[in-house]
């Protein structure tokens, strides 16, 4: 997957909108549903709260905040000897399973293979790394740590998505049912098991992160 996203980005630096645009459109095609009322294998589009599982959440490189999903872009523009061009230098993303919840039903979202389509939560632009603020500049140093000259800097630009606990967001994909470990009370060998859905997506059909509505 990591080709894949790499690849991605790189084209969506060189074409700008038009590729989100075409995917947030495929977002707002699926069928709405509830997660109560969804059956399983079914593509459609739920949403819900971003709650994180058991093994926590991740932190945001560039802003910081607790999140259950990062895309983390730093995109270069500089001085050639036939003109400017543009080149992804960083490119970071990272992802934990999470529950969408909305009510009392609740859905596992497994993003490893996604599209996150939310618009930059942060954004910030500078002619060279020594106008970044220090958090920025750290990510550089982490990401970029061999590179030492920027004279040839016209502009670099990051752009930071995150799937922000606490959320509400939207997911297209394909839901199965699976034994919900999390379900509460106590149950008697003759009880029927509480099921949840489980969404996962594919390198050919990634689910579709986005923001509710669409």
């Amino acid at each position: 997957m990591a080709f894949w996203d790499r690849l991605f980005s790189r084209l969506r630096a060189f074409l700008g909108e038009p590729l989100d645009k075409s995917l947030r459109r495929r977002l707002r095609a699926a069928a709405p549903a509830k997660i109560s009322e969804l059956r399983e294998g079914l593509h459609c589009r739920i949403a819900g709260i971003v709650r994180p599982l058991d093994q926590g959440s991740l932190e945001a490189p560039l802003c910081g905040l607790p999140c259950v999903a990062y895309l983390l872009e730093v995109v270069e523009q500089r001085l050639t000897d036939v003109g400017t061009d543009r080149d992804l230098v960083v490119y970071d993303r990272k992802t934990v399973p999470f529950l969408l919840v909305d009510g009392e039903h609740r859905a596992l979202v497994d993003p490893s293979f996604a599209q996150i389509l939310l618009t930059s939560d942060h954004e910030l632009t500078a002619a060279s790394p020594h106008e970044l603020s220090p958090r920025a500049r750290s990510v550089l140093e982490t990401y970029a740590p061999m590179r030492k000259d920027w004279s040839g800097t016209l502009r670099l630009t990051f752009r930071e998505s995150i799937v922000e606990v606490g959320d509400r967001i939207a997911i297209a994909g394909v839901g199965k049912r699976e034994a919900d470990p999390h379900s509460g009370g106590e149950r008697g060998y003759r009880d029927e098991v509480q099921q949840r859905l489980r969404f996962a997506g594919s390198q050919a059909l990634p689910l579709l992160i986005g923001s509710d509505p669409p």
